[in-house]
């Protein structure tokens, strides 16, 4: 999710501060004219830092983490070339402003620096950048193993019952089945998908465990209009809906209901999930699609985003907020 533009320079700033005090100690040691070192230092790291910064807003977003080298390669490559820019604008710049004092070396030489310093400290957030994204593909995939077995071996029982009586309803039920799969095995390489997306995916497992269960189960998704475009991780909403059946509905002897929904009050997006009936080991919340949920939830959105878990006499309600615009 894009990441407010002040928080963004804010941060490039700092970070470029920091770079350029030891910079002009060394530089200090030369000379001995410590203040105007520091100011010197710090119009070369803030001109080439905020260079990069703007180059990365650009080319960043179209390299997705997931592509590896490519994306390094790539985010390397721009850091190399903003890095050059951003020092021959601060070497014309305190030419300017120091004209007496400013010794300007030959442009080659301010350019070298600034793209080498550029290309380190791309290099260091591009490779970040793919680590984190095979750590949450990792967890993606554990998250693709634990989806129930039972479901599926009930479910092809179901289809297989349904072949002879009702061969219409067998076929829409194992082509839901697909879909489900198919969703699941492409999800570490989505990166984010649309809530329409997710959604989509629940309202087919939702169709099939109403095969399953019948009267048991009653469902609905209400959505605010407007919001199935937002981003959100994928696998996000379905092990919170197979949990509410499975530890609220199918333990429950005359079945129950599970209804979602999605709307946004001010700037923050809620998502529910509501069951009725409360099964074995349902009541302390930690299961691991709950805390999965939660983390991968907090790394995309950030301290905005907030997952909790009630319950009480009729049942029990995930809540789900977040704030789509902010990352971490």
């Amino acid at each position: 999710m894009p990441e407010p533009i002040a928080r963004r320079i804010g941060r490039t700033v700092l970070i470029g501060q920091l770079v350029a005090i030891p910079v002009s100690l060394v530089m200090t040691a030369v000379d001995d004219a410590f203040a105007m070192n520091l100011l010197i230092a710090s119009i070369y790291s803030h001109t080439i830092g905020l260079s990069c910064m703007a180059g990365a807003s650009v080319v960043v977003p179209r390299f997705p983490a997931t592509d590896g080298w490519r994306s390094r390669l790539v985010i390397t490559v721009q850091f190399f070339v903003c890095g050059a820019a951003g020092a021959e604008v601060a070497r014309r710049l305190c030419a300017f402003m120091f004209p007496e004092s400013f010794k300007s070396e030959q442009p080659v030489v301010s350019w070298a620096i600034g793209a080498t310093i550029a290309v380190i400290v791309g290099f260091v957030l591009a490779t970040v950048r793919h680590l984190r994204a095979r750590v949450l593909s990792t967890e993606l995939e554990a998250l693709q193993a634990r989806i129930n077995p039972h479901f599926l071996f009930n479910t092809l029982n179901s289809i297989a019952a349904l072949i002879r009586e009702d061969p219409q309803r067998a076929e829409a039920m194992t082509l839901q089945l697909s879909a489900l799969f198919r969703y699941t095995l492409q999800a570490p390489r989505a990166g984010l998908v649309t809530l329409e997306e997710e959604l989509t995916i629940v309202e087919g497992y939702l169709a099939i465990e109403q095969e399953r269960l019948g009267d048991r189960l009653s469902c609905s998704v209400e959505v605010e209009p407007g919001l199935r475009g937002v981003r959100v991780p994928p696998l996000f909403l379905q092990p919170l809906v197979e949990n509410a059946i499975k530890h609220g509905v199918a333990t429950s002897v005359g079945g129950g209901s599970v209804r979602v929904r999605a709307w946004q009050d001010s700037a923050v997006v809620h998502i529910t999930v509501d069951n009725t009936g409360i099964g074995e080991g349902r009541r302390d919340g930690i299961g691991e699609g709950i805390s999965n949920v939660r983390e991968r939830l907090r790394r995309t959105f950030g301290k905005s985003a907030a997952l909790t878990l009630r319950h009480g006499d009729a049942g029990a309600q995930v809540h789900i907020s977040f704030a789509p615009g902010v990352s971490p």
